[in-house]
């Protein structure tokens, strides 16, 4: 657990960083950098050779985002969120119902797309997404950490639907929709090894400028 806060400790750190690069390039173009915080739903499941049949659950996820404006129709967006994910499986070689609850930081780097058609804009985007899994467990409660791995690695796409707002510091209001789709196995105990994630998430988010 410590391992894993200090972790977070050095993501926020990154993303306080990359504000400070950015803070000298805004003084260059009006506003090139925005704030944010977004908060909604997960559906999350696993899927892999020990996951026999799954079932999607849901869970909240909230965090905070940079986001970047490279051009009128490009930017970068790293985040960091928490996320709760929980899921029930059929485990093959056991024969039974598996329930799963996960507590994840993610780190999502996003390459956004925006169409020219201010004030509603729509925005596709895809980026890597680094987790950190602070909490397993199975059951009724029941401690799991020796059972999965504390860090995955996922692919994001995705995409939103914004409003722009320009009332004092709020500048954008946002419905988002996107697809997490693991790429490295969470499992780590016997029988339960090839287990990867995915997840549809939507969430409401609110930009600020700085």
């Amino acid at each position: 657990m410590q391992t894993v806060t200090s972790k977070l400790t050095a993501s926020i750190a990154t993303l306080a960083l990359l504000l400070g690069l950015a803070l000298p390039m805004s003084s260059q173009a009006q506003s090139p950098v925005d704030l944010g915080v977004r908060g909604g739903v997960t559906q999350a499941t696993f899927y892999g050779d020990d996951v026999n049949s799954n079932d999607f659950r849901p869970g909240f996820t909230g965090g905070v985002f940079l986001n970047y404006q490279v051009n009128d129709a490009f930017a970068v967006q790293p985040e960091v969120l928490y996320s709760r994910r929980g899921t029930k499986n059929h485990n093959s070689a056991a024969g039974n119902d598996i329930r799963v609850r996960q507590d994840v930081i993610e780190i999502p780097v996003l390459l956004k797309l925006s169409a020219p058609t201010a004030p509603v804009t729509p925005r596709l985007y895809v980026g890597p997404a680094l987790g950190f899994v602070t909490n397993s467990e199975l059951g009724n409660g029941n401690d799991a950490d020796d059972s999965f791995t504390d860090v995955d690695f996922s692919g994001v796409v995705g995409g939103e639907i914004a409003y722009a707002l320009n009332k004092g510091p709020l500048s954008e209001i946002a419905v988002d929709g996107r697809y997490n789709l693991g790429l490295a196995n969470l499992g780590d105990a016997n029988n339960f090894e090839d287990v990867r994630t995915s997840a549809f998430t939507g969430t409401l988010s609110l930009r600020f400028d700085i």
